[in-house]
Parts: structure tokens; sequence; C-alpha cells
């Protein structure tokens, strides 16, 4: 039997099953004329995200010569596209440079499903997603966590790795861009021409982003969500000195809301903390710590999160019943001091919010708080308290919380001798500033963490697994297993 065409897998997708024997072509110009539909090619992939038991976000983009355009998804339970459950046709136009996006609900809770995009003159590549466990559920939950990916310093291979592992979502922790170019390197192997600072350039940079190989696979066959740092925007941004005007920063976040598949907060547009419940097992709590920064009027740090988010995070970690509550981080928590003092740019600039936070967590003895960290480029674990110097004199002092730091997935960090790091901030229990990748999770009964490195400057790179953390439930500590590479 002859393998089924693209074309006659989206004949059969948008008519249903009593259209599966229609001639191709005439089933292609009858799917083209429909209204709403109009020209355009999928140069940039497919993606879905924000992931509930019945709904999930789909995205894609439209390259097209039209001002206004549009295209339709096709969602269906099997990898061929006959069994369709779900169809939207979606408008789009310049003003949002192409950008496809909308949210199907009426899914059944746990369940792949596949999808595409048809215009009136292509048709995109099929996509892969899933939608989570119900509310009740206890199973595990694997997640990937990675940030930092800088295309001029490597391949994204992680991304690979993720790609094709059985995890139910991918959350991307910041530095999703990086906004400037750099002076190339011998031992860099892509070249980044773009600086980045309008709503052009920020697009150009998406885009070129998108074309690796790896972070393409990723998003067709996994849902994602993303929160961002700094570099979406600028270095430091949130420093002021000096502030980007607020048409920079405006143009950046729209462009983050155009290239990732997330949907806007009504009453507010570019807001992007908020809770994914995994079943009973985890609550994942996604946080900004950019937007809501505050300064005094000497300029000094006074809050990372803001009021509202603060308050709201505090609650939600006391009224959370899931087994783990899983803090997706942008900055270091714990203070890491390298000989020049706690980084400002972190929760180390903010003192008071991370007593705060932590002491509030100790008070109602919340258990099971883990917070998961991209930014520094370098893989650590660490053990949190809302007064870290207790660790000092007490080694086996309960952790309010624990850490992990997954690396980065190209960006340069710095390699210095862990048992330096760890001479200076006792509460950190593993130190590795060499290897680029990601960080595993899979919560269940217990919490094992993996950070997994990957050749980066091979386009072909592998990624193998070299540190793997157990956590039980209620320890707030685990235990370290270094994994040999292998022979």
């Amino acid at each position: 039997m002859r393998p089924t065409t693209r074309r006659e897998l989206i004949g059969a997708a948008a008519a249903g099953a009593a259209f599966a024997a229609v001639p191709p072509a005439w089933a292609r110009q009858l799917l083209s004329s429909r209204p709403g539909i109009g020209p355009g090619s999928f140069l940039d992939g497919v993606a879905s995200g924000e992931p509930g038991p019945t709904a999930v976000t789909f995205w894609s983009k439209l390259s097209t010569s039209r001002p206004r355009s549009g295209a339709r998804l096709i969602v269906a339970k099997d990898e061929n596209m006959r069994k369709v459950v779900a169809t939207a046709i979606v408008p789009t136009g310049r003003a949002v440079d192409g950008t496809l996006k909308t949210r199907i609900g009426g899914l059944k809770p746990h369940t792949r499903y596949y999808y595409l995009w048809e215009s009136g003159t292509d048709v995109s590549p099929v996509g892969r997603t899933r939608t989570l466990v119900p509310n009740d559920s206890r199973a595990s939950q694997h997640l990937a966590m990675s940030s930092c990916q800088s295309y001029q310093h490597g391949y994204f291979r992680s991304h690979m790795q993720a790609a094709g592992d059985n995890i139910d979502l991918c959350v991307f922790l910041g530095d999703y861009i990086y906004e400037v170019r750099h002076t190339k390197n011998q031992a860099d192997p892509r070249v980044d021409p773009i600086d980045s600072n309008d709503l052009r350039s920020y697009r150009e940079k998406y885009r070129l982003y998108r074309s690796d190989e790896a972070l393409r696979e990723l998003h067709r066959l996994q849902p994602a969500v993303h929160i961002w740092d700094d570099h979406e925007v600028a270095n430091n941004y949130t420093d002021n000195r000096p502030p980007p005007s607020p048409l920079q920063r405006a143009a950046a976040y729209r462009v983050a809301f155009e290239w990732l598949p997330r949907m806007v907060y009504p009453s507010d547009r570019y807001r992007i903390y908020k809770r994914i419940p995994l079943g009973q097992t985890v609550d994942l709590f996604l946080l900004d710590e950019r937007q809501y920064r505050t300064a005094d009027a000497e300029g000094n740090p006074v809050r990372i999160l803001g009021e509202p988010q603060m308050q709201w995070l505090i609650d939600g970690l006391k009224t959370s019943t899931a087994r783990w509550k899983v803090i997706a981080n942008q900055v270091v928590i714990a203070p890491i001091d390298y000989g020049n003092g706690d980084s400002q740019d972190s929760w180390g600039g903010y003192g008071d919010s991370r007593t705060r936070l932590l002491g509030e967590i100790e008070r109602a003895n919340v258990e099971n708080v883990v917070f998961v960290t991209g930014d520094a480029h370098v893989f650590m674990a660490n053990l949190l308290a809302s007064d870290p110097q207790v660790f000092r004199s007490d080694p086996t002092h309960r952790p309010a919380a624990t850490e992990y730091v997954g690396g980065s997935i190209t960006s340069p960090g710095t390699d210095r001798p862990e048992s330096e790091v760890q001479g200076r901030n006792p509460w950190n229990r593993q130190y590795n500033g060499a290897y680029h990748g990601y960080a595993h999770l899979a919560a269940g009964t217990d919490l094992v963490t993996e950070f997994r490195a990957s050749d980066i400057f091979n386009p072909n790179g592998g990624t193998i697994p070299f540190e793997r953390f157990v956590q039980p439930s209620g320890a707030n500590t685990f235990t370290r297993q270094s994994i040999p590479p292998p022979v």
C-alpha cells in the first residue's frame, strides 16, 4: 500500500471520514475556497501551549503578501488526520505579523492530539500535543525546564532530546532570545547579526531563533509555556541604567506574545504569571520577575515581584493541595557569592522579598516547595531558608525549599571548582559551570530531577544525564547521585 500524501491527508482531515475517498485535487479546491482562508505559507513551524485538561492553545505563522489573510486549524486524534475532533478558521494580518493563534476546548484529559494548519496555498507540518491530566489525578508528571538559548553560541540540541521524551509540559524559564548581536569568536558555530530594539528587529530575531531545527521540533511535538527574563527586552533592563524606552519594552512584550503559543488576559495584556495545575501531583507557578520590579526614590531595588504578584504566590502556595509546588523562577533565589557579593540582578538585590517569601513558607509549614531556575548559565542545586546563614552552623537544618538551577541551553557560564563555590555558599549542594543543557523533573511520590548535558557545537549532538537528585515528599531536601559518562 502506498503512503498517504500530505494533500490527501488535508483533504480527508478537512471533510472528515465522509470525504476520505474524495479526489484530493477536488477536496483541496473546495477547502481553499472556504471563506476566511487566504494564501500564504507556513515557514516558521507550528506550536502548541498552555495545555489544560480540556483545552490547548495552537500557534503558527502565515507568510503572505496580502495585508489580511487567514488559515484553518484542524485537530485530530490520529497522525493521519482522519479522526477530526475540531476545526477553526483563524484570521491574521500584517498588524500581528501573520500570527495564527487560537484556543480549542472540549478536548479529553491526558490525551494525545495531532494538528495542522491549512491556507489556500499551503499545508503546515503535522504537530502533536497533549492535554493535561484531570484535576483529581495523582499520576506522575514529567517536565522539561530550559533557559538561556543564545543562537550564536551553539545548537539547541537539548530541545531535540526533550522533543522525543514522554513529557507532559516544556517550560521555558527565560532568555528565549538574546536581543543583541555578538562579535563572532572562532569557537562560535553560528552568527547572529541582529540587534533588536523595535517591532521589526524583534520579529527578525525570533524568526532566526525558530530556524533552529531542534527548537522547531520541540515546539512541533510538545506543549510548552514560557516566562520571560531580561534578554527578551534588553540585558538587565530592570536596573534602569539606562531604562529601555516604553516603545522598546512594549515592542518586545508584543513580539514575545506573537511568537509563543499563549493567549492574552483580556484585563492585563502582558500578564504572564499564572498557576497551572497538573492534577494533584504538581501545581506549577509561572512568575514574572521583570515587569513588576520596584525601586525606592534613590533607585535601590525594593520588590522583585511587586505586591500583587507576591501575595498571589504566597496565597497560592498556602492553599495548594498538590504534592509538589514547583515555581518556574527566572533568576537565582539562593544567595550565591562568587567573591564579589550576591548578584543584585537576582533575588540577591531584593533581600526583603526573598526573606518574606521563604519566611511565609516556613511559618505556614508549606512542604515540597521547589524553585526551578534559569538565568545563571550554570547547573546548581541549593537548599533554601529565610536565613540562609543557618546552614553555616547547622548543615542539617531543615530547608524551607529547594532550588534546581538547570544550566543554559547554550549561553556561556563560568566554570569554577565546586569546592570553591560551596566554601562561600554552604547551602549549595552541586555546581557545574562547564556544561550546557536542561533539567528534567519527574514528580511522583518522590521528585527526581536530572541535569542533562548536550553537545552544543555539533548540529547532530547528543544529550546525556550527568546529575540526578532524589527528593522524597516531605523532606525538603535531596540526595545527589552523580552519573558517570557512558564508556
